[in-house]
């Protein structure tokens, strides 16, 4: 991997070793250095005082680094990153959320040059990890994270992170949207539908400016502590936006997991809390249709893009979650009460369950027909 070092910081990737020559040269007092194997766009670090204290340490490059640079990404990232950390992080504390069960990170420091952040170290698992762990209360953390986005919605209608709202993440938040295509190509699907999804929904990504958005809320970026409490991490993508977004995107995960992985309730508990929330800020979600239409579309594009390079199940899963998705995205964009609806009241998964017992059943009738 090469790497350069300059007397005030780093420039280009760094291995464990440059990265002591830059805590040396920045006077951080660390026993060890650990690589994580997190996280998508940065480089992360595990830093451990003489003292045992522990310290997460991000780094940017100008592109995303799982992506061995052919995805550029603009280390700008980082400077939103650290904004919305410290500003969503003090407006999210005067809330009125009924306890601290979910917290941003404290920044501990920020080399604007060399695009090192530093936070406290917030535990070793994800919620996505933890999903399955007898001990974890899933439909609990659930509802508290529907309650703590839609207080984060409800609440950032005016609040400023910077020029543009972030239009780095903007543009990188469309690549499902504009890659829809050729995946609909390489799996047999809708391409009609997905071409005019991008085309019509696309867009909007770069002009949304309702709130403030996380940009990336899925459970791999919920880390859980021994007492369960959950720190939001990874804000690069935090943008203006629609809060939609944050909700379709979480809830197709959601539903994801508790599809693959034993249906433990973190789907329905997320998307009622939310819908409750938002009704408690005096917002009825069932009013707003463009909302509902857009969380329905984007979890469909979600589910009908990643699983394409994500595994859930085997490959006939595969292909009947994606195409489940182009279900949601034609029908949401079709404003289809039934199910723009239905995310917030009987949620995605009965309808998968019901829709593929019905596909079943499609093809035994079939067999036997053929048999005869």
């Amino acid at each position: 991997m090469a790497t350069t070092q300059s007397d005030e910081g780093v420039e280009g990737p760094i291995d464990e070793r440059t990265l002591e020559k830059y805590l040396q040269a920045k006077n951080i007092n660390y026993e060890s250095i650990t690589t994580l194997s997190g996280g998508t766009a940065n480089y992360i670090y595990l830093i451990t005082a003489s003292s045992g204290e522990r310290h997460v340490l991000k780094h940017a490059e100008p592109y995303v680094r799982r992506s061995n640079g052919t995805i550029p990404f603009k280390v700008e990232r980082m400077d939103f990153e650290n904004r919305a950390m410290v500003e969503i992080r003090r407006m999210m504390q005067q809330q009125p959320l009924d306890d601290e069960c979910v917290i941003i990170p404290e920044i501990i420091r920020y080399d604007k040059e060399s695009k090192v952040l530093m936070m406290p170290y917030a535990g070793a698992k994800t919620l996505k990890e933890a999903y399955a762990q007898p001990d974890v209360d899933v439909p609990k953390l659930g509802r508290q994270l529907g309650e703590w986005l839609a207080t984060l919605h409800h609440s950032s209608k005016n609040t400023d992170i910077g020029e543009g709202g972030n239009p780095t993440a903007k543009a990188i938040y469309r690549w499902p949207y504009s890659h829809l295509v050729q995946v609909a190509e390489k799996y047999g699907l809708n391409v009609k539908l997905a071409k005019r999804i991008n085309e019509e929904y696309g867009p909007l990504l770069q002009t949304d400016n309702d709130c403030v958005c996380h940009g990336d809320f899925w459970p791999g970026n919920i880390l859980l502590d021994d007492d369960h409490r959950m720190t939001v991490v990874d804000w690069e993508m935090c943008r203006r936006g629609s809060g939609a977004t944050d909700v379709g995107q979480f809830a197709a995960e959601t539903f994801l997991l508790d599809q693959f992985c034993g249906g433990r309730g973190l789907h329905e508990a997320f998307l009622s809390a939310y819908r409750d929330k938002m009704s408690a800020f005096g917002v009825d979600i069932f009013a707003d249709l463009d909302f509902l239409k857009r969380a329905t579309v984007h979890a469909g594009v979600h589910l009908a893009f990643w699983p394409a390079s994500v595994t859930w199940g085997g490959k006939e899963d595969t292909r009947q979650i994606m195409y489940f998705g182009h279900i949601a995205m034609e029908l949401g964009a079709q404003g289809d009460p039934n199910w723009i609806q239905c995310l917030f009241t009987v949620s995605l998964l009965p309808i998968y369950q019901d829709w593929i017992h019905a596909v079943q059943r499609e093809r035994q009738i079939r067999d036997i027909g053929s048999k005869e």
